[in-house]
C-alpha cells in the first residue's frame, strides 16, 4: 500500500512495513532513526518486530523498561524546578531581550513601543524553566508543528480514515491525535481569553455597546439622493440629536424673528469670506513665467524675515517639513541675488502663507503686500507650479515638501476639513510611491544618512497630518500601524544634521529640548492614536469595553507625560511662557483629540458604558475649554494667541461645549429626567487643585452646574468675538442648547428675548448693522465700532438668555433646516 506521507516515522495503522519500504537498512538499525528523535531510536524495536507501538507484549515491555533504567543510570541526574513568575515585560520576553523591570523599561523606551507586564494570575506569566531543567514527571511533552506540516498531516489522516500519531520519545507520554490536540489547544486559548476579558453579562449580553446610530453619524440627502454628504460624530448637526428640547424649539421658531436676521448675517459673512478667498486674477491669470509671478507677490525682506521666523517658531514643531539650516542658507542666497533651486520659491511662498495667517492684521487675506502675502493667491501660484512638473520632478523629495507645505497653508483658510482630507490622500500615496514608508537603512549605501533622517521626519509628518485630518473629517486613516517599516526620527537639533555626515549622533532624551523634540513625542504616541482612528470607524462591531479602556488608558498616560516634557518654570519671560504654553497645548490636543473621538460614542447616550469613560470625556472637554485660563489676558500678545486658539481648535471647542451641555442637563433636571451616565461624568470633575494638562485623579469633587454653565457661556463669548464665515450657525447651536439645559423649565419667550442680545453682540463683532445687511448700499455704522465688542471682551447676554439653531424632526439626523438652508 503506497503512502502519501513524507514522514518516515508515521506508519499506517495495522499495516506492517518492511525496512526497505521505509528507507531503513536492516543491517544498520541506527539508519532508521526518526528525524524527530535521533538519540534513542536504536533502542526501539524495529517495525518488523511490532506492527504498532500500542500492541507491545509483556516481554517487550519488560525489556524496554530495563533499557530505560539503564539509560537513566548512565545520564546525570538533573534537578526539576517549578515554574517561577517572570518579571520581565511582555515585549522583552517576546524579543528575548534583557529587561530592567522598570515601567516602562529601557528596551521599550529605546524602541518607542508600549511596555506592558502580564498580570500575576495569567498562566503566561510563568516561565517554563531553562534549557538545563528537565521536564516535570507526568507532564506531556510539548509538540511544535510547522504551519506547512499541519495541513499535510490532517489531509493524510482523513484519507486513511484514522489519525496516526508520531512515535513518542522514551520516557514521554504518547502523543495525542491531531484533532484531539487541536481541540485541547483551542480550549486552553478560550480560557485565556475569558480570563483577560470581562464577562458578557457585565457588558450587556454581547450587544452593541455604542450609542444609537443617530447620535454618532449623519447623512444629508438632496436632489433625489444625487447629492449626499456624510457627517461624523463630532459634527454639531449630529450632536444636536442628543437634545430633543433644543430641536423642538428650533423647529417651532424657525420662521419667526430674529432667525431671518441671523440668516442674513450669515449670508453677509459668508459672502465677505468668499471674496477674501478669491485669488488675485492679475497674478493667477497672467502669461508671465510662474517664477516671475511668485516673485512679484513677495513682500519686502524685512517682512519676510519676520514671517519666516514666525513660521519656524509656530509651525516647524510637531510637523517637521524642512531642514532649517538648508532653508536658511537658500533664503540668504536668494536675497543676495544668487541662483537657487527651482523649488525654493514655492517653498518660501508656502512658508510665508502659513505665517501670514497668525502674524498679520489681515490674517493673510489682505491684498496689500505691506504686512504679508495673500494666502489664496500664493496657494494658487504654488499649485500652478506643481501642476507644471513632469517626469522625474514628481518623485523628488523637494516636490513632496512643497505639497505638504501647500496643504498646511491651505488648511489655514480652507473652511471644510473634508477638502483637506481629500488632498491629503494624494500626498500620502505620493510619499509611499517615493518609498518613504520603508526605512532608509534598507537602501544604504545609495541613500546618505542625512537624507535618510530627513525622509523619516517628513514621513511621520505626513502620517500625523493624515491622522489629524481624518479625525477632523470623521473619516478613516489611509495608513495603519504596521503598514510601514520606517523607524522614528531621532531627538536631534537640525544643526547636528548636514549632508556630509556619515553617522547619526545618538538620540537625546525625550525631556531634552531640541528642534525635533515635539515630533519625537508625537511619533511615540502615533501607533495608539492610529488605533483609535480605526476603532471609531468600526464602532458598531465593538462588543467589549475593555478594548476601549485599554487604548484610552494609554492615551491618558501620554497626556500625563506632557508636564514632564514641558515643565513650568517661573523664571521665564512672558514670551517664553506663551511659547511653552503653545507647545503644551499642541501636544495635549494631539493626544486628547483621539481620546475624545474614542470615548464620544460611549460617554453620551450609551447607558451601559463604564463610568470612567464618561468621567474622562467630561474632564477632557473642560480642559479644552479652559486652555486660555493659563494666560494673563493683559499680555500684549494675548489677542493673537486667542485668535490662534479659536482658529486651530474651533471644531474641538464646539464639540466640547455641546458635550458639557449634555452633562449639565441631569444636574438641573429632576432625577426621573436625568441619565445615570451624565451623573457619573459630573462626579469626575477635579477639585481646586486642577491644573492643565495634569490632574489628580484621587482628588475629585463635584463639578457644580453653575461652573459648567459659566464655562460654556464664556466660550460662546469668545466665539462671538472672533466670528467669521459660517460661525453664526455654530454659535446659535451652542447657545440654544445651553439655554434648554440650564433650567429645568426653560420658557420659550425667555429664550427668544435673549436672542436679540446675541444678535446685537454678533453685529458689533462683525462691525455691521441690520440696515446695512438689508441695504448693502449703506456704509458702516460708526456707532458699532467698539474695541470691546470687536475683541470679544463684552458678553452678549443682555437678558441672560441666548438662542440658536433649527432642526426638522421629520427629517431626522442630518436634516437640520438651518444648515441645509444656509449652506
Amino acid at each position: 500500500m503506497a503512502s502519501t506521507l513524507t514522514y518516515p516515522s508515521i506508519a499506517e495503522p495495522g499495516v506492517a512495513q518492511s525496512p526497505a519500504a521505509m528507507g531503513i537498512d536492516a543491517s544498520n538499525p541506527s539508519d532508521g532513526a526518526s528525524p524527530y528523535d535521533t538519540s534513542s531510536m536504536s533502542q526501539q524495536p524495529s517495525p518488523r518486530q511490532q506492527p504498532h507501538r500500542h500492541h507491545l507484549g509483556a516481554p517487550a515491555q519488560s525489556q524496554q523498561q530495563q533499557q530505560h533504567q539503564h539509560q537513566h543510570q548512565q545520564q546525570p541526574q538533573r534537578s526539576v524546578k517549578r515554574p517561577r513568575p517572570v518579571k520581565s515585560c511582555t515585549e522583552c520576553r517576546k524579543r528575548k531581550l534583557r529587561c530592567d523591570r522598570l515601567c516602562p523599561c529601557s528596551q521599550c523606551q529605546r524602541s518607542c513601543r508600549p511596555c506592558r507586564y502580564a498580570p500575576d494570575q495569567e498562566s503566561a506569566n510563568l516561565s517554563d524553566g531553562s534549557d538545563a531543567e528537565g521536564a516535570e514527571p507526568g507532564r506531556p511533552a510539548k509538540r511544535n508543528f510547522s504551519h506547512s506540516a499541519l495541513p499535510a498531516m490532517s489531509g493524510s489522516a482523513c484519507n486513511d480514515g484514522a489519525v496516526t500519531a508520531r512515535p513518542a520519545k522514551p520516557g514521554h507520554s504518547t502523543s495525542l491525535p491531531l484533532l484531539e490536540e487541536l481541540s485541547i489547544r483551542m480550549e486552553r486559548l478560550e480560557k485565556q481569553v475569558l480570563v483577560r476579558s470581562p464577562s458578557r453579562a457585565d457588558l450587556g449580553g454581547g450587544r452593541i455597546v455604542a450609542a444609537a446610530p443617530e447620535t454618532i453619524r449623519g447623512l444629508t440627502v438632496k436632489r433625489g439622493a444625487s447629492r449626499t454628504r456624510y457627517f461624523g460624530q463630532n459634527d454639531p448637526r449630529v450632536l444636536l440629536n442628543l437634545f430633543d428640547d433644543a430641536k423642538a424649539y428650533m423647529s417651532h421658531n424657525f420662521q419667526r424673528e430674529p432667525f431671518p436676521s441671523f440668516q442674513t448675517l450669515h449670508e453677509h459673512l459668508r459672502g465677505e469670506f468668499t471674496k477674501a478667498l478669491t485669488p488675485i486674477t492679475v497674478f493667477v491669470d497672467s502669461m508671465m513665467p510662474i517664477q516671475k509671478r511668485m516673485t512679484d507677490i513677495l513682500p519686502k525682506k524685512a517682512i519676510c524675515d519676520r514671517l519666516v521666523a514666525a513660521y519656524v517658531d509656530t509651525a516647524e514643531t510637531q510637523y517637521r517639513i524642512l531642514h532649517l539650516p538648508t532653508f536658511a542658507e537658500q533664503y540668504d542666497h536668494y536675497w543676495e541675488g544668487k541662483p537657487q533651486p527651482e523649488q525654493f520659491l514655492p517653498q518660501m511662498l508656502a512658508v510665508l502663507s502659513v505665517a501670514s495667517r497668525f502674524d498679520t492684521t489681515s490674517r493673510g487675506l489682505g491684498h496689500e503686500r505691506v504686512e504679508g502675502v495673500h494666502i489664496p493667491t500664493a496657494c494658487a501660484l504654488v499649485r500652478i507650479w506643481l501642476d507644471c512638473l513632469k517626469g522625474k520632478q514628481l518623485v523628488e523629495l523637494s516636490t513632496l515638501q512643497v505639497e505638504v507645505l501647500l496643504l498646511l497653508a491651505q488648511r489655514m483658510v480652507m473652511p471644510r476639513a473634508q477638502d483637506s482630507w481629500n488632498h491629503l490622500g494624494f500626498v500620502v500615496r505620493m510619499a509611499m510611491s517615493m518609498g518613504l514608508h520603508r526605512d532608509p537603512s534598507e537602501f544604504e549605501p545609495r541613500m546618505t544618512v542625512f537624507q535618510g533622517e530627513i525622509r523619516r521626519r517628513l514621513w511621520f509628518t505626513v502620517l500625523d497630518m493624515d491622522l489629524h485630518m481624518s479625525l477632523a473629517a470623521n473619516m478613516p486613516c489611509l495608513t495603519r500601524d504596521g503598514d510601514y517599516s520606517c523607524r522614528p526620527p531621532r531627538n536631534l537639533d537640525d544643526s547636528e544634521l548636514f549632508p556630509e555626515m556619515t553617522e547619526l549622533p545618538p538620540s537625546r532624551a525625550l525631556d531634552q529640548t531640541t528642534d525635533n523634540q515635539m515630533q519625537v513625542y508625537t511619533v511615540m504616541t502615533l501607533p495608539t492614536r492610529m488605533k483609535v482612528a480605526h476603532m471609531i470607524n468600526r464602532v458598531d462591531t465593538i462588543r467589549d469595553y475593555q478594548e476601549v479602556l485599554d487604548v484610552g488608558g494609554k492615551l491618558d498616560r501620554f497626556i500625563e507625560d506632557i508636564s514632564c516634557i514641558f515643565p513650568r518654570h517661573g523664571a521665564l519671560s512672558d514670551a517664553q511662557k506663551s511659547r511653552l504654553w503653545r507647545n503644551r497645548v499642541i501636544l495635549d490636543m494631539h493626544v486628547r483629540r483621539p481620546l475624545l473621538a474614542l470615548y464620544r460614542p460611549f460617554a453620551m447616550a450609551a447607558p451601559e458604558a463604564p463610568p470612567q469613560i464618561s468621567r474622562a470625556y467630561l474632564r477632557s472637554c473642560m480642559v479644552i475649554l479652559k486652555y486660555l485660563d493659563e494666560l494673563d489676558p493683559k499680555l500684549p500678545h494675548f489677542q493673537d494667541i486667542s485668535e490662534m486658539y479659536v482658529q486651530m481648535l474651533k471644531r474641538d471647542i464646539i464639540q466640547a461645549s455641546l458635550s458639557v451641555c449634555y452633562f449639565i442637563r441631569p444636574a438641573v433636571r429632576p432625577p426621573a429626567d436625568s441619565t445615570m451616565l451624565a451623573q457619573q461624568g459630573l462626579r469626575s470633575s477635579p477639585g481646586p487643585a486642577y491644573e492643565f494638562p495634569a490632574y489628580i485623579p484621587d482628588d475629585l469633587m463635584l463639578w457644580s452646574p453653575s461652573r459648567l454653565i459659566s464655562t460654556v457661556q464664556k466660550t460662546i463669548d469668545l466665539l462671538v468675538g472672533h466670528i467669521r464665515d459660517s460661525d453664526v450657525k455654530d454659535i446659535l447651536c451652542i447657545a440654544v442648547v445651553l439655554e434648554t439645559v440650564r433650567k429645568a423649565d426653560a420658557r420659550s419667550d425667555e429664550i427668544t428675548n435673549g436672542l436679540f442680545g446675541l444678535l446685537d453682540a454678533c453685529l458689533r463683532a462683525s462691525n455691521v448693522t441690520m440696515d446695512k445687511l438689508r441695504n448693502p448700499s449703506l456704509g458702516n455704522a460708526d456707532e458699532f465700532q467698539h474695541d470691546s465688542y470687536a475683541h470679544g471682551t463684552v458678553p452678549y447676554m443682555q437678558h441672560g438668555y441666548s438662542v440658536g439653531g433649527l432642526a426638522d424632526p421629520a427629517t431626522g439626523l442630518g436634516g437640520w433646516i438651518m444648515w441645509d438652508g444656509w449652506d
